[in-house]
């Protein structure tokens, strides 16, 4: 078990948004690194625009630190001017050896988590994260078994009735926790109507052997598609 998972939240330094205080209330136990990303144009230095508009963007910056601050969250920041976000956001993550990693979204409540989980290698690592989301209020939880099985095959309600359980033993009513098994054919387009329908999506790594890309392509499609929140847990690191 996670004993306090680091989130990393990227956020765009030179016009930022709000993050919803929604998101904030509910991710606050987790320490929280603050990633602010500066776009380079591909003709100027990076140095140069460090120069002119670090304490600009630091200060842009600073309502989305303040905010975990002020819920007692364990929380830093770091600013990069930066020509390749996707790059510097999983060089960061790597750095700061962060657990989960948020794309912001939309929300107006926190009613209803949608979790996806893939294989047991990043099972219990996604509903390490789902316990604390689901402690900071009530929501009701839908288990996603993503995976190549057939609708109703007895391999996937044993996977999914250990993770039920695994989050019932942890406090989470067993009445709110309900499951959708998608068929091979569907897995992304059902997530992705799921995934409107509730208002946090929490998903594993899609291609955890790849080190380099953090959030992958998955949980960007689903957010570019239903401007859901998603945040992506990645799978444990083995360190040398």
């Amino acid at each position: 078990m996670m004993e306090q998972p680091t989130l990393l939240v990227p956020v765009d330094a030179s016009n930022p948004d709000d993050l919803p205080l929604e998101l904030v209330e509910v991710l606050h136990p987790l320490r929280v690194v603050v990633l602010g990303l500066y776009p380079v144009p591909d003709q100027t230095a990076p140095e140069q625009l460090r120069d002119e508009y670090r304490e600009e963007a630091t200060a842009a910056m600073e309502p989305t630190v303040r905010t975990f601050a002020e819920r007692s969250a364990a929380v830093e920041s770091v600013l990069v001017f930066t020509r390749d976000r996707v790059q510097t956001t999983d060089r960061v993550a790597n750095d700061y050896d962060c657990d989960a990693v948020l794309v912001p979204g939309a929300v107006e409540s926190l009613d209803r988590v949608l979790v996806s989980l893939k294989d047991e290698r990043n099972m219990f690592r996604v509903l390490d994260v789902v316990e604390l989301v689901a402690a900071a209020g009530d929501p009701q939880v839908t288990l996603f078994h993503a995976e190549s099985v057939e609708r109703g095959s007895a391999a996937s309600e044993l996977y999914l009735r250990g993770a039920t359980d695994w989050l019932t033993e942890r406090g989470v009513a067993r009445e709110r926790i309900s499951w959708r098994e998608p068929t091979e054919e569907t897995q992304e387009s059902d997530l992705t109507d799921l995934a409107r329908d509730h208002d946090l999506v929490v998903m594993g790594e899609s291609d955890p052997g790849i080190r380099e890309r953090v959030v992958g392509e998955l949980p960007s499609r689903v957010h570019d598609q239903t401007d859901r929140p998603v945040l992506t847990v990645r799978t444990e690191r083995q360190h040398d």
